[in-house]
């Protein structure tokens, strides 16, 4: 059974402006139509468009200018997946044609804590490696990835991430067979994700445990999906 919830008339409207801006082939930094002819061309209320076109403003997709109008700040993507697909956010972005980047990386040695230990199955002390990534699609904030993996399997890559963490694994030997995974929407602001200049973001927090083939934990992730570039399905079964 596929499970949708009703979107509301801003969702909608923000769908068809998206819509309309890849169309017309706008790039961050045009200028949209005034708010008379996008009602126009909508068909729809101006304050049913103001409040569209408010959250947009605050998810960072557009910016307004006093006196000027309101131009486009990052062009949203929609990728579309299953929850239950197990895909790093390098394949999921590649899959509708959009580039995967990495905006910002950071790599630091830490020591596992009696939680992190208890999750990756480590003594308490043992050295792990945080990695902190910004990953985008075609220039849009698309995830915001915090990793932390025990040092040793990290050294079994020589110390090379690359583009992906999940073909780093596979570089070692290490095929991810299945994750447990907690699922919560979150708000993330500058404070959180500088990225998002003076805006915020709604996100979806996959917090996971990933292991290998042999059952082993070999990852624990906090990955923020930004929710107006990611849409995910879920399928549930009757037991």
């Amino acid at each position: 059974m596929r499970l949708s919830v009703e979107r509301s008339m801003s969702d909608k409207i923000q769908e068809s402006l998206t819509s309309m801006i890849r169309e017309r082939a706008l790039k961050p930094g045009d200028q949209i139509p005034t708010e008379i002819e996008l009602c126009e061309l909508l068909g729809v209320g101006r304050s049913s468009l103001r409040e569209a076109v408010a959250q947009m403003i605050s998810h960072g997709l557009l910016s307004r200018v006093q006196g000027r109008g309101t131009f486009i700040r990052q062009i949203s993507l929609k990728l579309e997946g299953g929850l239950d697909d197990l895909m790093s956010v390098t394949d999921m972005i590649r899959s509708v044609g959009a580039i995967p980047t990495t905006c910002r990386l950071r790599m630091d040695q830490i020591k596992a804590s009696e939680n992190l230990a208890a999750k990756l199955r480590l003594g308490v002390g043992a050295d792990c490696v945080r990695i902190e990534r910004v990953r985008c699609a075609d220039d849009a904030i698309a995830a915001y990835c915090i990793d932390t993996v025990p040092k040793h399997v990290f050294d079994a890559a020589n110390g090379e991430l690359g583009e992906s963490l999940f073909a780093m694994f596979e570089r070692t030997g290490r095929r991810l067979s299945h994750t447990h995974t907690s699922i919560q929407p979150t708000i993330l602001t500058p404070r959180d994700l500088p990225e998002l200049g003076d805006g915020f973001g709604l996100f979806l927090l996959l917090d996971e445990v990933d292991f290998d083939q042999s059952g082993e934990p070999i990852c624990y992730s906090n990955d923020y999906y930004n929710t107006s570039i990611f849409k995910f399905d879920l399928v549930r079964k009757k037991r």
